[in-house]
């Protein structure tokens, strides 16, 4: 009877070790890139008004507008699609001889937005809360252009967003307008700009 001899083929020790230690490198890397892009992406700016009223803080990322009308207006350049995703903040004095109730000053926004927004809608009307006080959250939709340059040449559906609340005899409105298909990814971000909000 003829013995048979099995030969086992293994891996050198040695070998499976540098395996190993790619692997581990491999990993280390990919969790310091996760980490420095989550640095990145929450560098945040604070903005103060002139009379230390009201200040929030928005992503670092995000760039400053001009616009005479609101006291800070930013915008996610770097945003996909051709509507780039954009917050801000306005202030109305309230006339204390005739002040204005908080369903007067929603009935006046919705006045001024129908008439500057192409197919306006409101969607909802909710009561919550910004920096410690109740306010009202309008949630709206329109159609908006593609900014200029763009390669669409489509409109836009918009969703967006005023929180509306009273303080010391001024109504501070804060606003967040997205691409409607892209809203719920873009909204983590007005949602940390609202935890930001300090009312003096």
């Amino acid at each position: 009877m003829e013995a048979t001899t099995s030969i086992r083929r293994s891996v050198p020790l040695k070998g499976w070790w540098d395996e190993l230690l790619v692997v581990a490198l491999v990993i280390v890397a990919l969790l310091l890139g996760w980490a420095f892009k989550g640095w990145v992406l929450g560098q945040m700016v604070t903005f103060t008004s002139d009379d230390g009223a009201v200040s929030l803080s928005y992503p670092d990322r995000w760039l400053e507008q001009v616009d005479k009308e609101t006291l800070v207006t930013a915008s996610d350049v770097r945003g996909e699609g051709p509507f780039k995703p954009t917050f801000s903040l306005r202030m109305r004095e309230m006339d204390p001889e005739f002040p204005l109730t908080e369903n007067d000053l929603l009935a006046s926004l919705s006045l001024d937005r129908g008439g500057e927004l192409t197919a306006y809608r409101v969607l909802s009307v909710d009561q919550g809360e910004l920096g410690g006080l109740e306010a009202s959250k309008v949630t709206y939709a329109y159609v908006a252009e593609p900014a200029s340059g763009s390669q669409s040449s489509m409109p836009v559906v918009v969703q967006a967003i005023d929180w509306v609340v009273f303080h010391e005899g001024r109504a501070y409105i804060l606003s967040f307008a997205a691409a409607a298909d892209r809203f719920a990814d873009e909204e983590g971000a007005f949602n940390s700009i609202l935890a930001s909000v300090d009312l003096s």
